[in-house]
């Protein structure tokens, strides 16, 4: 791997965390004002609830007040007969009226426990928000981790490039400069190049290598070439091939 590739694959990288980290970042501004919004919902049932349990407060004051009244009026249908018949009346129509508040009571009742609900609900919804929110933070510390750890192990991988491409420099300066500054590709030297950085390798892996480079017909024929020319080895009993230790 040269120094480029590793370089553009170090630059991928930062692209892409920096991608993540835009969209992770806009993911949470999202929840903030999800939770922001609920929360001002929450703000808006608790005080409609506060105003309902003020009614119903109200209304309970009322209902005893009525209760006392027709106790009072029971009283007074016993103790004036000649007035009976509008005492009855009276008395019914404040029990009719004690019936009307009753069943509104029972509403607000009603309402008050749907509100209670809501609020649950609500509530719910909020701590959901916020263990969504931990958990997004939690991947981008892991992300980082990762991303960090895998720039690390490229930039070591470089440096052991950098050490390699040094090395095959102090071994053969004149392969390096047939390498950089030959006008036109030379197939001896790329086999060359190929075995002083891999050591002993089969003739199928010095095609693979070269395969981008050389055709296999072209790299069959220089092989042999090069092994008359005892410019390399050919091990028979293991089928490798290796450079000449004149040149190695």
């Amino acid at each position: 791997m040269d120094t480029d590739t590793v370089r553009e694959k170090y630059v991928r990288s930062e692209e892409s965390l920096n991608r993540i980290r835009d969209d992770i970042t806009q993911l949470i501004h999202t929840r903030l004002q999800e939770f922001k919004a609920t929360k001002d919902y929450l703000e808006t049932l608790i005080k409609e609830k506060e105003a309902v349990d003020t009614q119903i407060t109200e209304q309970e004051a009322k209902i005893s007040s009525f209760k006392e009244q027709i106790i009072n009026n029971k009283k007074l249908i016993e103790n004036m007969k000649n007035k009976q018949v509008a005492v009855v009346q009276e008395e019914q129509i404040k029990e009719n009226q004690f019936q009307d508040v009753s069943r509104e009571h029972q509403e607000l009742l009603e309402k008050s426990e749907s509100i209670r609900k809501n609020i649950t609900k609500v509530k719910q919804d909020i701590e959901t928000v916020k263990n969504s929110i931990s958990d997004y933070q939690k991947k981008i510390q892991t992300l980082n981790t990762e991303i960090t750890q895998g720039i690390e192990n490229k930039e070591q991988e470089l440096g052991i490039l950098r050490r390699e491409l040094s090395q095959i420099q102090e071994k053969n300066n004149l392969l390096y400069y047939l390498l950089n500054e030959s006008a036109e590709d030379i197939p001896e030297v790329n086999i060359l190049a190929v075995l002083m950085h891999k050591g002993r390798i089969t003739q199928d892996q010095i095609k693979q290598s070269l395969e981008a480079q050389i055709s296999p017909v072209i790299v069959t024929r220089t092989l042999g070439r090069m092994v008359e020319k005892k410019i390399i080895k050919f091990h028979e009993t293991d089928n490798i091939y290796s450079a000449n230790q004149a040149i190695s």
